[in-house]
């Protein structure tokens, strides 16, 4: 695990994973124990085939999973945000085997617990509210992730940014990426998403500036995104 900024005293982490509260209350003292890290804005965290220490709770900031392809573009898998987990990382834990794809922070600090994979894979066998945890986290990530494997090979590149940008969008309709970094994303070349930004620009459904897009038209991004 890469840029680790060393450890601060425990968040109220139960507030952001409401499933600790139904755990018993020497599990959630056990929880508490443990302290938040940090890491700073865009720093690895994995790499492909390090040893995952445990599961990840995410308290602040986010993650990006990726993987790398045979031509070096990377394509994102999914994003872990506050009061989620990575379920590639909790699945390697609890089989104690390689991580097999990228982590990476993203723009912002990332806080999360990290709970070792020997105390979550005695909280699962002993603690339904783990293992509700563990199935509802399995379960919507494999359908994301079936989508997202639909949606690459039947959309368009501007169907798929459309999406992307609907998802990434803060609360004043602000994407702050450069094209390079929502190329990495949908795993396509710089030169492809200027391309499909200058078209969603001519179409007013966009505005974009340097390092940032601002979303126009939502509904017009959402029926982009949805046509056949």
């Amino acid at each position: 695990m890469g840029s680790v900024i060393e450890q601060t005293p425990l968040l109220p982490v139960a507030e952001g994973f409401p499933f600790l509260a139904g755990a018993s209350a020497a599990t959630r003292e056990l929880v508490s124990t443990l302290p938040v890290r940090q890491v700073e804005p865009r720093r690895p965290v994995l790499h492909r085939g390090d040893a995952a220490e445990g599961v990840f709770l995410v308290v602040g900031g986010s993650l990006r999973v990726f993987y790398i392809a045979a031509d070096g573009h990377e394509a994102t898998l999914y994003r872990v945000r506050p009061g989620q987990t990575c379920i590639l990382a909790l699945t390697a834990a609890f089989r104690s085997e390689p991580y097999p794809a990228w982590v990476e922070t993203e723009d912002e600090e990332l806080s999360f617990v990290l709970v070792p994979g020997a105390m979550f894979r005695q909280l699962y066998n002993t603690e339904p509210t783990f293992r509700s945890f563990v199935f509802e986290v399995l379960s919507g990530r494999v359908f994301e992730l079936m989508t997202r494997l639909e949606e690459v090979g039947s959309l368009r590149v501007e169907q798929r940014l459309a999406a992307f940008l609907l998802e990434a969008a803060d609360a004043n309709g602000e994407v702050a990426m450069s094209q390079a970094r929502l190329a990495a994303h949908l795993g396509t070349a710089r030169e492809v998403v200027f391309r499909a930004l200058r078209t969603m620009s001519d179409a007013r459904l966009v505005a974009t500036s340097r390092g940032r897009v601002h979303l126009l038209d939502r509904a017009g991004l959402r029926r982009l995104h949805q046509l056949g």
